[in-house]
C-alpha cells in the first residue's frame, strides 16, 4: 500500500506545480503587456535634429568649463588667503613669545631687587583724631562740708 499512495500524490505534486508555473507565465505575460502598452510605446525617432544636440552639448560643457575655472580661482585666492593669515598668526605667535621672555625677565629683575632692598618700616597709620561730643554740664559739684565752716 505505500507504494500506491506514493504513485498517488506524485501526480497531485506534479499538477501544483504546473498549475503555479503557468499562472506565474500569465501574471509575467500580462504585466509586460501593460508596462509595454503603456510605458513604451512605439520607438520614434530624436524630436531633435543632431546640429541642435552637438550646440545645446557644446554650449553645456563651455559653461562647465567656465565654471570650473571660476571655481579654481576661488580656491586659489581662498588658499593664498589662508596662508596669509597663517603667516601673520606665526608671526603674532613669536611676538608673544618674545614679550613673554621679556616680562619673565623683568618679573625675575623685580623679585631680585625688593630681596635686595633694606625693609621700609612704614609708620602705623594714624587715627583720625575725633572731636569731643558736646555733652550738657551735670549739676555743679557738691561743695565738702569742711571748706562751708570756714
Amino acid at each position: 500500500m505505500p507504494e500506491d499512495e506514493a504513485d498517488h500524490e506524485r501526480p497531485a505534486k506534479r499538477l501544483g506545480r504546473t498549475l503555479a508555473v503557468g499562472l506565474l507565465l500569465a501574471f509575467v505575460g500580462s504585466g509586460s503587456a501593460f508596462f509595454w502598452r503603456y510605458f513604451g510605446g512605439p520607438v520614434t525617432g530624436p524630436a531633435v535634429s543632431t546640429p541642435d544636440v552637438t550646440s545645446q552639448l557644446t554650449s553645456a560643457v563651455q559653461g562647465l568649463q567656465q565654471s570650473q575655472q571660476a571655481i579654481a580661482a576661488d580656491v586659489k585666492q581662498t588658499l593664498d588667503s589662508l596662508t596669509a593669515q597663517q603667516a601673520a598668526i606665526k608671526r603674532m605667535s613669536d611676538e608673544i613669545a618674545q614679550l613673554a621672555a621679556k616680562l619673565d625677565v623683568l618679573n625675575t629683575r623685580a623679585r631680585d631687587a625688593e630681596a635686595a632692598a633694606p625693609p621700609v618700616h612704614k609708620p602705623p597709620p594714624k587715627k583720625p583724631v575725633s572731636k569731643p561730643v558736646g555733652h550738657e554740664p551735670a549739676s555743679p559739684a557738691p561743695v565738702p562740708a569742711a571748706e562751708e565752716k570756714q
